[in-house]
């Protein structure tokens, strides 16, 4: 077997030898030496950017609310107030202690509250409930006006008003609202209130 020297090689040869090599040792180069570190440098400058957005949003987080324990004060109120608007549980005697200490401030008399379905929807329940109500024409609109700006929401669906011996007799039907989902309570004819004016 015979070996080519390097001495007996041509200039040409040799040229051409060094620069293969030297094409060989930059593409090794690169490819095991800057291209992970570029592949680095682009995580590092995504992570970066990523952090610095964070940051951004808590400066201004924090020149909104200077004093963190009274914004916490305020999430508390509001959570409590939307608690009471929808609560976890049906509550329906927390509605008609409202309803009552409503009618009492309007002067109306609440001759009956009662509620007649339930129907569970996706996340919450619907309660329709049903009541019967005793006054003046500005009374009762007093009092509805008050109940549908009350703290449980609620909504009026039907009113059917007849003029009785002491005023005028609205019977009202409504929905109240809680989170979640539970048996459907069973429709009573007992009267759950009666308070006299």
């Amino acid at each position: 077997m015979n070996f080519v020297s390097w001495d007996k090689l041509q200039v040409k040869h040799k040229v051409s030898l060094f620069g293969i090599g030297t094409v060989v040792i930059t593409y090794l180069a690169y490819i095991f030496l800057l291209l992970p570190e570029w592949t680095r440098i682009d995580e590092l400058t995504s992570q970066y950017n990523t952090e610095l957005q964070q940051v951004k949003v808590i400066e201004t987080f924090a020149l909104a609310h200077p004093t963190p324990e009274q914004h916490l004060l305020e999430l508390d109120g509001k959570i409590m107030k939307v608690d009471q608007m929808l609560p976890d549980s049906p509550e329906i005697s927390s509605f008609l202690i409202q309803v009552e200490q409503l009618s009492q401030e309007c002067g109306v008399r609440l001759s009956y509250l009662k509620p007649t379905k339930t129907v569970n929807k996706e996340g919450y329940r619907e309660i329709e409930v049903e009541f019967l109500i005793n006054g003046s024409f500005p009374q009762i609109m007093n009092f509805l006006s008050k109940t549908e700006n009350g703290s449980r929401y609620i909504s009026i669906t039907n009113i059917a008003m007849q003029l009785g011996k002491n005023g005028l007799d609205s019977k009202l039907s409504a929905k109240i609202y809680s989170y979640g989902v539970s048996a459907a309570l069973t429709p009573t004819n007992n009267k759950v209130s009666d308070t006299k004016k």
